[in-house]
């Protein structure tokens, strides 16, 4: 189900697609991110299926919504005009005014919720996303909530430019991601067998689920 957006607000300071935010008749803001944005549509179908298959292993990670545009939005707003952007269906993600990815300013010991952090390591190998380990822009600290969301996953499955050959091509590729984002979790994933939970949990996600998620 896809949800009107109804107001216009802005577009985002960062972000290689160029996303803006849009308030929609749930009340809600989100960061939308156009279908015919400049690094192509499957950037939205790699967020929207990597968001599934996150919500399956209990993680957090960012609410995402279908979001149509109508025309008369469209026309209302020159910026929108210029971009050329479709009536249609985009994608969003919920927006966290609080939210920040400067991890710099952090003080990871006090988040409620780095017992995950073992889990996003594995996720991200899991739909090889290629990216977070370095990009702290991947990553959402609320610091109302004392909390981290897993956002962003435009670079899963090796990339937004995969075909179904390719993928197939590559199920029994795996590649070992690790770089400084990732190095700040180390002092919460010490354990003997940090990453066994969440290997289990990605070993019992049945293939109808992971089928219904695409």
């Amino acid at each position: 189900m896809s949800i009107l957006a109804v107001q216009y607000i802005r577009p985002m300071e960062q972000g290689w697609s160029l996303p803006h935010l849009f308030k929609c008749e749930d009340g809600q803001t989100y960061v939308v991110k156009f279908i015919n944005n400049q690094s192509g549509s499957g950037i939205l179908a790699n967020e929207l299926i990597a968001y599934r298959l996150g919500n399956l292993l209990g993680l957090p990670i960012a609410p995402y919504r279908i979001i149509q545009i109508t025309r008369d939005l469209v026309d209302m707003f020159p910026v929108l005009k210029s971009l050329d952007i479709p009536a249609g269906l985009h994608l969003g993600s919920l927006y966290f005014e609080q939210g920040t990815t400067s991890f710099e300013e952090v003080n990871l010991a006090l988040c409620k919720n780095l017992y995950h952090a073992a889990g996003m390591i594995v996720f991200d190998h899991w739909i090889n996303n290629w990216d977070r380990h370095i990009a702290e822009s991947n990553l959402l600290y609320l610091p109302d909530q004392r909390k981290i969301l897993i956002i962003d996953h435009s670079d899963a499955f090796f990339g937004p430019d995969w075909d179904k050959e390719e993928c197939m091509d590559d199920v029994n590729r795996m590649d070992i991601f690790w770089g400084p984002l990732y190095e700040m979790f180390v002092p919460y994933i010490d354990s003997p067998d940090p990453f066994g939970h969440y290997v289990s949990l990605v070993e019992r996600v049945s293939e109808k689920a992971v089928i219904e998620a695409v």
